[in-house]
């Protein structure tokens, strides 16, 4: 899976954005609502950066590898600050 989050900083006056790869997990979450177990190498690195950045928790994420695509859209053809988690 790809998850990925774009969000403002308005005080920089520019796009910032994080993305990065996983897997979703089998294991089923007994509550209600849009949820999915997801797994993220080195997490704790990527929520240091979240936190450190100003960023918010909520993503958006897609079935297969497509991060450098949209890194490479993204970035190179919007201007938006990129962070690709690895």
């Amino acid at each position: 899976m790809t998850y990925l989050r774009v969000t403002t900083d308005d005080i920089a006056g520019k796009m910032k954005m994080y993305v990065g790869e996983g897997r979703f997990g089998a294991e089923t979450i007994p509550t209600k609502g849009g949820v999915a177990n997801c797994q993220v190498p080195h997490l704790q690195q990527l929520m240091h950066y979240i936190c450190k950045n100003g960023f918010e928790h909520h993503v958006c994420f897609v079935r297969g590898h497509v991060a450098d695509i949209l890194e490479e859209a993204l970035g190179n053809y919007m201007g938006v600050e990129v962070y690709h988690h690895h």
